[in-house]
């Protein structure tokens, strides 16, 4: 098997089971309109390191960090939406 093509499958299975494990939480937050126990320092610098790994993934061409990075970017800050609005 091609050494690139290993690299690439195994970065974009860990890509996929790190946003599968935000889903839950995401999902969770937006049916209950509950976001209490969601820390809101956390989530931001979560936010702000995924965009961090964004310009590294750039800047390496590495598909899967950039994959998975900029959907947990996006639910990152969808979170902190839902954090702002139901507090």
């Amino acid at each position: 098997m091609d050494t690139n093509l290993l690299i690439n499958i195994t970065g974009f299975t860990a890509a996929g089971i790190g946003v599968v494990t935000f889903l839950p939480q995401v999902y969770r937050c937006y049916i209950t309109k509950r976001t209490k126990d969601i820390s809101f320092l956390t989530y931001s610098m979560l936010a702000t390191a995924s965009s961090l790994w964004i310009i590294y993934g750039v800047l390496n061409s590495a598909l899967p960090i950039i994959f998975v990075n900029s959907v947990i970017f996006v639910l990152s800050i969808f979170l902190l939406l839902l954090k702002k609005k139901y507090g």
